[in-house]
């Protein structure tokens, strides 16, 4: 399988690979209002699922966090940039066109910032990629999430070359199908058949996965493993749904239990 993470949004500030997730906390200085804070951020595991939509899951779900400063509202994306990149940042960030998306998360403010930095569309893609996950639970912000990912990821396929390239094309008909747009999500995705970096490797195997899916009309958030485990046999199918279906199940009663 291709490296799906190649070049996706940088997660900064982060410590070397833990053996396992964790959170760290660090001091730090707001490079706009001045204000010291102390910010909580993600140290995943090395290995973990994910979502077809690329979001991590396991004990450090994704959208990994990013500091944000209590103050100002400021995103740090980045704690090394040049001077030049700095100041035209912090000078966004005190704008109007920034400051009136407070209201909305992290990723989503940094994927503004971006935008108004001029930064390439295959990273603005992917951070309006995590907006949605942060956002998921409100389903004008989800579709405005997306919207915005899907135009960017359509730009990079257009104009980008080698695996970012192919994980936008890719990317596209997840895209479209949450979106609901299923004929233009079957379009896209039967042509990619064609394509040689979708044949004979679990790209292809994707692909056949999600037009099953658009066939059916299902919008639904799938797991890298569904795709996997559509292609078992019959029996050996239904015992591994059965199985995850027992286990949502214990950690829903587990949740009810700690309330």
């Amino acid at each position: 399988m291709k490296n799906f993470l190649l070049k996706l949004s940088v997660l900064l500030f982060l410590a070397a690979p833990a053996a396992a997730a964790e959170v760290v906390e660090r001091e730090m200085k707001c490079p706009l209002c001045g204000r010291d804070f102390y910010a909580q951020l993600d140290v995943p595991d090395a290995d973990y699922e994910m979502r077809l939509d690329l979001k991590p899951l396991g004990a450090l779900p994704g959208p990994w966090r990013l500091p944000e400063c209590p103050g100002c509202g400021l995103v740090i994306y980045s704690s090394r940039l040049p001077k030049e990149e700095l100041a035209r940042a912090l000078r966004i960030a005190a704008s109007p066109d920034y400051l009136k998306h407070a209201a909305r998360s992290t990723y989503y403010k940094t994927g503004v910032l971006y935008g108004l930095l001029g930064k390439p569309d295959y990273l603005l893609a992917n951070t309006f990629l995590k907006a949605s996950w942060q956002e998921e639970a409100s389903p004008a912000l989800l579709r405005e999430d997306l919207e915005l990912s899907l135009k960017h990821f359509t730009a990079c396929a257009a104009a980008c070359k080698g695996a970012e390239q192919e994980n936008s094309k890719l990317l596209m008909g997840e895209l479209l199908r949450r979106l609901g747009r299923f004929a233009e999500a079957s379009a896209h995705l039967s042509a990619l058949k064609t394509d040689k970096g979708f044949q004979n490797n679990f790209f292809a195997d994707i692909v056949e996965f999600q037009l099953a899916l658009c066939a059916k009309q299902d919008a639904r958030v799938y797991e890298m493993i569904d795709v996997k485990v559509a292609k078992l046999p019959f029996f050996a199918r239904t015992r591994w749904r059965a199985k995850k279906l027992s286990l949502q199940l214990w950690d829903s009663l587990k949740k009810a239990a700690g309330r």
